[in-house]
């Protein structure tokens, strides 16, 4: 009984921290669309850690917003292997579970205002396939749920 009336008391404490659950990937760098699955429920927080290289050793490591200013035209030239030319280079991509392509920034604001996010998600960094070996690093991606 004492174990159960400590539950009891921890989530009335920390009902936050009791309720909530982290579902994180660690979307590398090297290799395509990564998967992500969130259950039924209501998105509190995404948050995000980490960097990564279009070019290992030739172009800075950025989050997920990609390159902009010097850095974007430095890459200028090789705007073809982007997988996506709406993009910058580099930009953390976000497939949804009907196909829409959204960059990561987008998909944090719209999902933590989504009535019900339950579903799979993909996400890579924007560059093409053929272009992935020469990548480095990885963008952790981290959604709390209540």
């Amino acid at each position: 009984m004492a174990p159960a009336r400590f539950a009891l008391f921890l989530l009335m404490v920390f009902p936050s921290a009791a309720l909530a659950a982290d579902h994180c990937v660690d979307v590398q760098a090297k290799k395509g669309w990564q998967q992500m699955s969130l259950p039924e429920g209501r998105i509190d927080k995404i948050g995000y850690s980490g960097s990564w290289s279009v070019i290992n050793g030739h172009a800075a490591a950025v989050g997920p917003r990609g390159y902009s200013g010097q850095g974007a035209r430095k890459l200028g030239p090789l705007f073809g292997y982007k997988y996506d030319q709406a993009y910058a280079f580099g930009e953390m991509l976000v497939r949804d579970q009907a196909g829409r392509i959204v960059p990561f920034a987008e998909f944090a604001a719209l999902a933590v205002n989504a009535g019900d996010p339950a579903g799979v998600y993909a996400f890579r960094i924007n560059d093409k396939d053929i272009a992935l070996w020469d990548n480095a690093g990885a963008i952790r991606v981290c959604v709390s749920m209540r």
